[in-house]
């Protein structure tokens, strides 16, 4: 502050000895004393925290994954978030949210923008704490071997050099691969993309033979990412943290880490890891490797007309497009052994009455699949909400409206609530066993589960 005194004293006398008008030097007296009185402001001596608490936000840049920060059917989920947006409203504060593709964006765009921590399932690493300082530790992991269950087992680290690995470059994933390349002589390479998912769907499709990724992550990527085989153990334990720039202020940390152990000592962060895993999607019934590979081939043809017709009928595009999915894995040309056609695989009764002229023409399909479907929700209850709604427009679009009815009674008869999906599944099934009703009402539940996947699928694919 002296030496920010001098300076202003020093360009007084000159600016005095400089101006040759009155009105001049009255003019560069007045600006100097606002310089004089900004450098010599308290806000200048705030602290970190201070300035946070006083612009009222503090923003955090993060990678997407329901482990930071994700954009779920549901709302916005994921355990950094859930830790930062507890801490922020405790504090009578705004949490900003930036999202980055890859750690080497992330830590590219903390370095160089005006943001306050950087976070996205983000281990403590030497390198790191070269650069940056870490808040306590929020929870621990361990980096494994990720392989395929399509291919045999690697049995044990001596082995790794007959295989070929892959590691995400930027990531304290690489750390360990050096050390495994050093001293097991593993055929390891570091990749310059993006994200562990890329890295997962190359093992899942036979293209590398393994990569590196800790526990918590195969948990969650699993779920998106099927045919994944957790190997063994190649880390010690690890820490999740925060980082912030490495300067002598201590005091955002000093506020965080008070407001951590209080969530780690409620034990919050296994409670929110069930919770995650209970939104997670359920792949057994649905497809998910053929959906990924039909995914790659065909989404970016169909997506358009899915956002056409979602938008012009006010319907969720990625509902439509996994309704779409789910009858004909988006195959415009598709025909079934009962003779339903197209995108939508709509019959001819419906296809009729619909106006569809062509069925085999997409934008046609869509519409009279979404008209349809419009159809089966207005006939729902007016009293039964969502999802349960949609749920039951699902099984009706696939069963019929009239069979959906008569499992609801069933479910009533037994005890059970009709107008919540998760009791009216319990029975539908029901429906194959009674002598005269000609409905599969088993095809019906896992026609509306495998929607719900896909539905998850799809939003996890529009953020990565």
């Amino acid at each position: 502050m002296l030496s920010q005194v001098r300076l202003c004293l020093f360009i007084f006398v000159n600016e005095f000895l400089i101006a040759s008008d009155y009105k001049v030097y009255l003019h560069r007296i007045i600006l100097l004393i606002l310089s004089f009185a900004f450098l010599t402001s308290p806000a200048n001596g705030l602290t970190q925290w201070q300035k946070i608490k006083e612009k009222g936000y503090m923003s955090w840049i993060t990678r997407p994954s329901p482990l930071t920060y994700y954009n779920s059917l549901d709302g916005i989920i994921g355990l950094e978030h859930d830790i930062l947006k507890g801490f922020c409203e405790e504090n009578n504060i705004k949490l900003i949210t930036l999202s980055a593709n890859s750690n080497y964006e992330l830590f590219k765009r903390y370095d160089n923008e005006n943001i306050d921590i950087v976070g996205g399932h983000l281990s403590l690493t030497k390198e790191r704490l070269t650069k940056y300082k870490a808040s306590d530790a929020y929870d621990k992991t361990s980096v494994h071997i990720i392989s395929s269950l399509r291919k045999p087992k690697i049995r044990g680290l001596e082995f790794l050099p007959q295989y070929r690995g892959v590691v995400l470059e930027n990531s304290s994933y690489a750390a360990v691969a050096t050390s495994l390349i050093k001293n097991q002589q593993a055929n390891i390479e570091l990749y310059n993309g993006e994200s562990i998912y890329e890295l997962l769907q190359d093992v899942m499709y036979g293209k590398i033979d393994y990569t590196l990724a800790d526990i918590g992550i195969y948990n969650i990527f699993r779920s998106y990412v099927p045919k994944l085989r957790l190997g063994k153990k190649v880390s010690n334990e690890q820490s999740l943290v925060f980082y912030n720039k490495n300067t002598k202020d201590d005091s955002i940390f000093i506020e965080l880490n008070k407001y951590l152990k209080k969530y780690i000592f409620q034990n919050k962060v296994n409670r929110y890891k069930k919770f995650l895993q209970q939104t997670l999607p359920k792949s057994k019934s649905a497809d998910t490797v053929q959906f990924m590979k039909n995914y790659n081939e065909r989404w970016q043809e169909v997506k358009p007309l899915i956002d056409t017709v979602a938008e012009k009928y006010g319907i969720n595009p990625i509902l439509l497009a996994a309704i779409s999915y789910q009858e004909s894995h988006w195959n415009a040309d598709a025909v079934s052994p009962t003779l339903v056609k197209g995108l939508m695989m709509l019959t001819k009764a419906v296809a009729e009455e619909q106006g569809v002229e062509n069925r085999f023409d997409p934008l046609q399909s869509l519409e009279g699949g979404v008209k349809h479907f419009l159809k089966m929700k207005e006939t729902v209850p007016e009293r039964i909400s969502e999802p349960d709604k949609t749920y039951f427009a699902l099984a009706a679009y696939n069963i019929g409206y009239g069979y959906l009815e008569k499992a609801r009674v069933i479910t009533q008869l037994n005890g059970k609530d009709p107008d919540v999906w998760e009791d009216v599944k319990e029975y539908l099934p029901e429906l194959n066993d009674m002598d005269g009703y000609n409905a599969d009402g088993k095809t019906a539940v896992r026609y509306v589960e495998n929607i719900r996947v896909y539905q998850k699928l799809l939003q996890w694919k529009q953020q990565i």
